[in-house]
């Protein structure tokens, strides 16, 4: 499953052989990363969090998360894909569906897969 996220927030647990090497690898390309030991790892798809998104979310949280990190409005997003910009703010507000030609059209103008609008 594709997840987007405005700003990325990743909590990873590592363990096993190697682990002190992928923890390593992880801080040189990312000096800032925190490392914690952490004794109890949680299945994200268990928990009130995750339930709660799950429930709320659609295509239109996707594209509308996309756009927001191009930096696009739904008039800028509407000239360059060619889509009408009610159509974009239906799609994105859930009440409009992404078809596979329209996806390609999205994919194109945001410059990302167009499977992630499917």
């Amino acid at each position: 499953m594709l997840v987007a996220v405005r700003k990325p927030h990743i909590k990873v647990s590592v363990n096993g052989i190697g682990a002190a090497l992928v923890i390593r690898d992880i801080l040189a390309k990312y000096p800032k990363a925190e490392v914690t030991p952490d004794d109890e790892a949680v299945d994200v798809t268990t928990t009130d969090w995750w339930k709660k998104m799950a429930s709320t979310s659609h295509m239109g949280t996707v594209l509308r998360t996309y756009r927001s990190n191009a930096g696009l409005t739904l008039a800028r997003l509407s000239k360059l894909s060619g889509i009408a910009r009610s159509h974009l703010s239906e799609m994105e507000n859930g009440k409009r569906a992404i078809g596979p030609r329209t996806a390609k059209k999205l994919s194109t103008a945001l410059k990302v897969d167009h499977r992630l609008f499917l």
